[in-house]
């Protein structure tokens, strides 16, 4: 008898424990299945580190995924700040297409509910060969309501030597401006309580 309860007293501690792992607001680097990842190499797509997977809890009513442009010492819109309705959803998945975020992006939002994919493209001017490097987001970070979480940073540039930064230093655009660099872009999410006006 008292083994029998010594056994359930830890699976209930297992079971809480590793509910305890999933509970949380978040975003993160998705898991793919290997189902996933195999289609996805047979479309060609570039996942690494383009998908996430987020948990929120149910005040959540918009979502926003941001591009910026680093104009003059401080971030400048490009794209975004719409917002989709997400109500009701407490988790999803956000997939990015791009190469070079100047050219353009792909945003695909997908939840137990709803799906949305939006895209933009803008001419650019030819500049001659410029170097691209990439940040993004590879831990999990916290949620926090009317906050702008970066998830990608991406410098072009015509310099030999490109000195990336983790994503967090989308709060610090005046390291990027101390390097010099032609260009950097950024993309952002950001979850609100508020509806849509």
């Amino acid at each position: 008898m008292r083994k029998a309860r010594f056994v359930w007293i830890i699976l209930l501690v297992l079971m809480l424990s590793g509910c305890a792992k999933n509970e949380g607001m978040y975003v993160e680097p998705a898991q793919l299945t290997q189902e996933e990842q195999e289609i996805a190499e047979l479309l060609g797509l570039n996942t690494e580190h383009r998908i996430f997977d987020f948990a929120v809890d149910d005040t959540v009513q918009t979502v926003q995924v941001n591009v910026y442009e680093l104009e003059n010492g401080g971030w400048s819109r490009i794209s975004g700040g719409g917002g989709l309705d997400f109500s009701d959803c407490t988790s999803g998945r956000l997939a990015l297409g791009f190469d070079q975020i100047a050219a353009g992006v792909r945003i695909a939002l997908q939840s137990d509910k709803n799906k949305s994919i939006t895209s933009y493209t803008r001419e650019t001017e030819e500049e001659g060969s410029l170097g691209c490097a990439t940040t993004v987001l590879s831990d999990r970070t916290e949620v926090i309501y009317e906050q702008e979480i970066p998830l990608v940073i991406q410098i072009e540039t015509s310099k030999n030597e490109v000195r990336t930064y983790d994503v967090s230093y989308f709060n610090a655009p005046e390291e990027y401006e101390k390097e010099g660099y032609e260009h950097v872009y950024a993309i952002t999410i950001l979850f609100s309580r508020e509806t849509l006006s």
